[in-house]
């Protein structure tokens, strides 16, 4: 049952970046929850079971199990070391991918060598190569060990550079990774002792209960990497917020000063403005107005000296691309 609650949280990461998917055409973190999901999904027996005899009933659903882990484990290693590392992979894509395809296609290889077994979970101690079979479990925990060790060293070596959300979450992305290492330092031990005998068990990781602990793993990733998006939708709300607030002031000032202003000095409205552009124009008139004033002769100024003081600080103090 923790198989489907895993797949659950992985599902809904992926369900809280399709927003993001839909402005960007992309995005890893989507790609990661969905193969993870898909990949704790059919960890689930009464899943595994229900789906391998549509597929050859020869564990087919163990080589996408795998598979969708390693996916996904790569997309989510991407996002990662994208969003904090300042560093830019300037490699060619096809050398970037290298790890990933290799990956897989020596899985693919263990798990033909392996031989083909009926339908079970556990077909890797029922195959006729086991040697082979445990091979094929080994490389994707090595990989998920190897793709956890790059996402913890990347995460706590720019934490202390990261602003207060991103440094959150990223601590708890780190953490869970590197819980994922040992999770699956522990794993290699207990295949490695399905075929040779002398692999001892009994090291210090081995009465944790790890199946809780990856769900630990799940839970702390996943919501790491959803504090930084949230935090930062926040901000911009309450930056659009401020914005508002400083439109409708501002406009009941441009009112004041353009009561007897001509009207055919006045800027073209434009319809489809962002609320930055619509600020900005009205400052433009407020100030030519006001400049208007002062060369016609008038001795009076059109602002009072509150109004000044407040354009002047919207001038000074007010960011126009904080909410882009």
């Amino acid at each position: 049952m923790i198989q489907l609650f895993m797949a659950a949280a992985l599902f809904a990461l992926a369900a809280a970046r399709v927003p993001a998917l839909r402005r960007n055409g992309s995005d890893t973190v989507f790609m990661a929850g969905l193969f993870a999901g898909l990949s704790s999904l059919l960890l689930s027996p009464m899943v595994y079971y229900a789906v391998d005899p549509f597929i050859g009933g020869v564990n087919i659903s163990k080589l996408l199990l795998n598979s969708f882990m390693i996916v996904g484990l790569w997309y989510l290693r991407t996002a990662v070391i994208n969003a904090v590392s300042p560093e830019k992979d300037s490699r060619p894509d096809w050398l970037r991918r290298l790890p990933l395809t290799v990956s897989l296609l020596v899985q693919a290889l263990f798990f033909a060598l392996a031989g083909f077994a009926p339908t079970t979970t556990l077909w890797a101690k029922e195959d006729h190569n086991p040697l082979f079979a445990v091979l094929f479990a080994l490389v994707m925990l090595f990989f998920i060990a190897w793709s956890s060790a790059q996402i913890t060293w990347t995460c706590f070596r720019y934490v202390p550079q990261m602003r207060r959300s991103f440094r959150v979450g990223f601590s708890m992305v780190g953490l869970g990774t590197f819980i994922s290492v040992l999770v699956m330092a522990d794993m290699s031990f207990f295949s490695l002792n399905d075929v040779f005998r002398w692999v001892d068990q009994r090291h210090p990781l081995a009465d944790l209960p790890f199946h809780a602990i990856e769900m630990v793993v799940v839970v702390l990733v996943g919501v790491g990497l959803t504090i930084p998006p949230v935090a930062g939708n926040m901000a911009r709300r309450r930056a659009a917020a401020r914005l508002d607030r400083t439109i409708e002031k501002v406009d009941l000032i441009r009112g004041r000063a353009l009561a007897d202003h001509p009207t055919e000095r006045m800027l073209k409205i434009d319809e489809d403005a962002t609320a930055q552009e619509r600020l900005h124009r009205m400052i433009v008139e407020v100030w030519d107005a006001e400049l208007a004033a002062a060369t016609s002769g008038s001795p009076d100024s059109l602002l009072s000296r509150e109004d000044r003081d407040y354009m002047l600080l919207v001038e000074r103090d007010f960011d126009l691309g904080r909410t882009r």
